[in-house]
């Protein structure tokens, strides 16, 4: 039993220092199923006759339907190719920056002869059949949004914000080192 006290409470300190990433019971688990010869010596008295369970055979009734094939997602976000519903920025503008970064945008601070340039593109919605016909991609940097600067939090939560009445949405970026404009109308439907 001395040697059990002593792995518990290693496994339990393991444990805390992971902060709950494995839990403890996974732990133990794994420490269970490990080579006796490693694990110490074995206990006395009489040891337990292994079973060994056989896996049920296969009946063709038991095979599951497959699921239907699913049709790709449908963009709802655009009026039509190049005019947004507002409703759509709204949704955007009320949920915050910051989800919309969590839920599929990553961009990095670009600095440039020690100078903010702007906000590179990481990842852009890939898959979002919404974002595939948007012109912007990885590693370009968005400088200008509806000609409001966005280096700092203050600046792109008051562009966000503005979006809500906004007539258009204007992002002024850079690609390869050359100035693009991407222009799309927010329109009421």
């Amino acid at each position: 039993m001395r040697v059990w006290g002593g792995m518990s409470r290693r496994l339990v300190a393991i444990a805390a220092v992971l902060g709950g990433a494995l839990p403890a019971g996974l732990l133990v688990t794994s420490c269970a199923t490990s080579n006796a010869e490693r694990a110490g010596p074995a206990p006395v008295g009489e040891q337990p006759t292994p079973m060994v369970i056989a896996p049920p055979s296969p009946s063709p009734a038991a095979e599951l339907p497959q699921p239907p094939a699913t049709e790709p997602a449908a963009c709802t976000a655009f009026v039509k190719p190049g005019v947004l519903k507002r409703s759509a920025v709204v949704r955007v503008v009320e949920a915050g920056i910051g989800r919309w970064l969590a839920d599929g945008a990553e961009v990095e601070r670009k600095i440039a002869k020690s100078h903010f340039q702007g906000w590179e593109i990481r990842r852009l919605y890939s898959g979002d059949p919404c974002y595939a016909t948007v012109d912007l991609r990885p590693l370009d940097v968005v400088i200008r949004v509806n000609g409001m600067p966005i280096e700092k939090p203050e600046q792109a939560f008051d562009v966000l914000s503005s979006l809500r009445a906004a007539q258009e949405l204007v992002v002024d970026f850079l690609r390869d080192g050359q100035p693009q404009k991407l222009t799309l109308q927010i329109a009421d439907e």
